[in-house]
């Protein structure tokens, strides 16, 4: 088994009603392990030779111990891509496409585990093994109720990163976005530029893969509607629809409106990038290796400033490998600007407390900022329209899904998740400034034990009374930062996310929330008999429910991410001080290294920011083919 679910005795409080948290929490745990818990991408025999073989090779690494001590001849490659998430590993599949380069893809984490492929299981990823379960610094402005003033921010430790313990959700922001990174002056990076790039990898099986101009059908990473969609989830598109937002594909011509979103999935199963990228490719390209459990903790750089290899930690020893060409560093907005601070490139005074030789003084770790959203809007559902299952229920149908071939019913959806609508709160605005994302809950534990009961959302997201929406503003103005961990650098990182630093980012939220509150009055409400829990939330007794004022306390006490957390190691011209990469996502100061993933948004996207990586994977690694293909590298 490689999956290990969140550890309930750690996270469940003393006194607690939480079903989660009872005796049934650890029996459906427990039944998920045996079900799911390991990965189909079992060995074959000759998958087992090829590991033989890799293990030969790793015997020429050095021991923590003899670090330093002993010479041995490295690993050489030609390229070393440092993560196999959502950007990484499109990558280690478009160079290993030349065939005469050889190509190392290391992930920190293991092999994707089967229980990453259930649609209906996603939120149960969370704080398992396989989720590097950060958490924020406490800022007194924001995560409040939360334990220890600390939001999670979860990412995937795993093959496949953040797209195999995602939400699944498809969708790439506006044309706006793109063309504002391009005013920034990252030149190649208008839509226009980045369009064709995020059909390149979209295989859409839906009626939107019909429409050429914006869509991709013969790409790797599959994109679909669910098979299944349960009732409140169409009662809430049905809502939107009569509050007047029109039924859009969101990847399309217009933004603004309404629609069940698509996933990435296939027939009812998740598709990573791992699983699209890396699984059809692994065992027959000779020239790809694959590294799991590889935690690169450092960029070897030479005196003349040009990155040659890494260093990486693998079954408790340190192994070198040598990239001829380029180091491409695809560890995602957290672990990418770490792995760079560890190698002495980002901000000088920060680097020198450290003890660490400052190979080039960059704006690491800056420009950090996300979707800020928040906890405490629900709504009841009755009896009649509620999905909530017996305990027995649930149990048979996790068996059941885990038995059919054709993957159908409730797990091959994922509840009211893709229940999706993009408003502009001013008529004015060029483009949506609010999207809405439906959460399941279970309302009466809900409204009890926030925030405990987000901290431990191990059931199927597909049964459910209650249904909470995240309004989240898509425009935040607030920037945080990333540290190195004084005490332990190595360890994980200080993340400053200063949500609400700058406080006109609570405005749009406060407008998104009235126009939320105005769904009850609509005929997809009333026929369904579905209605708004006008009960206050502990931390915010002092206000009366509905107002602004309790808005804003739900956004300061129950804080929440969307899981978008970018612009780490921002992509900018030369003049921009704050700018890690150039447009071509080459490090400054340094040859032979760039990053390419979500960390180099200069600013993020209006939507959820999987498709956005793909598509920066897509676009970076042109880049590198077309400058090695031109015999051209940057010094």
């Amino acid at each position: 088994m490689i999956w290990r679910p969140l550890n309930l005795e750690e996270v469940c409080p003393v006194h607690t009603q939480l079903s989660a948290c009872s005796y049934f929490g650890y029996v459906y745990l427990n039944l998920l392990v045996q079900l799911f818990g390991d990965s189909s991408e079992r060995r074959t025999q000759e998958e087992l030779r090829h590991h033989e073989k890799e293990e030969d090779e790793d015997r020429i690494v050095e021991s923590t111990r003899s670090y330093g001590h002993r010479k041995h001849s490295p690993e050489e490659y030609d390229f070393i891509v440092v993560g196999a998430g959502s950007a990484g590993c499109v990558v280690a599949n478009r160079l290993s496409q030349n065939k005469k380069w050889k190509v190392l893809l290391l992930e920190a984490g293991p092999e994707q585990p089967d229980v990453t492929l259930v649609p209906g299981l996603s939120t149960a990823l969370l704080g398992s093994n396989i989720d590097w379960a950060y958490s924020t610094e406490p800022d007194g402005r924001s995560c409040l109720a939360a334990r220890g003033g600390r939001c999670s921010w979860p990412r995937g430790k795993v093959m496949g990163g953040s797209s195999s313990i995602n939400l699944l959700v498809y969708i790439r922001g506006n044309k706006l976005d793109y063309d504002t990174w391009a005013a920034m002056g990252n030149e190649g990076w208008s839509y226009r530029d980045v369009l064709p790039y995020f059909k390149k990898s979209e295989r859409n099986l839906n009626y939107e893969g019909l429409d050429s101009k914006y869509h991709g059908v013969d790409g790797e990473q599959y994109v679909s509607r669910y098979p299944y969609i349960d009732k409140p989830s169409i009662m809430m598109t049905d809502a939107f629809n009569e509050r007047g937002l029109p039924l859009n594909d969101y990847n399309g011509a217009h933004q603004v409106g309404t629609q069940q979103a698509q996933a990435i999935s296939l027939n009812g199963q998740r598709v990573s990038t791992n699983t699209a990228f890396i699984r059809p490719i692994r065992y027959k390209r000779k020239n790809l290796t694959v590294k799991t459990n590889s935690e690169a903790v450092k960029i070897l750089i030479d005196e003349n400033k040009r990155a040659y290899g890494v260093k990486y930690f693998k079954n408790n020893l340190i192994y070198t490998a040598i990239a001829k060409k380029e180091v491409i560093v695809s560890g995602g907005s957290i672990n990418s600007p770490k792995l760079l601070l560890l190698s002495g490139i980002g901000p000088k005074d920060q680097l020198e407390r450290l003890g660490i030789h400052v190979v080039k003084d960059l704006a690491v770790g800056e420009n950090l900022h996300d979707h800020v959203t928040f906890n405490g809007i629900v709504i009841a559902l009755p009896n009649k329209t509620a999905t909530i299952r017996e305990n027995n229920e649930v149990l048979r149908e996790v068996i059941d899904y885990a038995n059919k071939e054709i993957k159908d019913g409730p797990l091959s959806g994922n509840g009211p998740v893709n229940s999706v609508a993009f408003i502009r709160t001013e008529p004015h605005l060029p483009a949506p400034d609010i999207q809405y994302q439906t959460f399941s809950v279970k309302w009466r534990e809900y409204i009890k034990e926030l925030p405990d009961y987000d901290r431990t959302r191990i059931f199927p997201t597909s049964f459910y009374d209650g249904l909470e929406s995240r309004i989240m503003n898509l425009v935040p103005r607030s920037r945080g930062k990333l540290c190195l961990n004084t005490t332990d650098p190595n360890g994980p990182p200080l993340l400053y996310s200063n949500y609400y630093e700058d406080e006109t980012d609570l405005i749009p939220l406060i407008k998104g929330t009235r126009f939320f509150l105005s769904l009850e009055d609509t005929q997809a409400f009333k026929a369904n008999g579905a209605h708004f829990l006008r009960i206050q939330l502990p931390a915010c007794r002092d206000h009366k429910w509905g107002t602004d004022d309790y808005i804003v306390c739900l956004a300061r006490k129950y804080t929440a991410t969307t899981y978008h957390p970018v612009g780490t190691c921002k992509m900018g011209p030369k003049w921009d001080k704050k700018a890690v990469v150039d447009p071509k996502l080459r490090v400054y100061g340094v040859s032979g290294l760039r990053v390419i993933d979500s960390s180099i948004m200069p600013i993020v996207p209006r939507g959820n920011t999987n498709a956005p990586t793909i598509m920066i994977g897509e676009r970076g690694v042109d880049f590198v083919i077309e400058d090695w293909l031109h015999n051209y590298h940057h010094g």
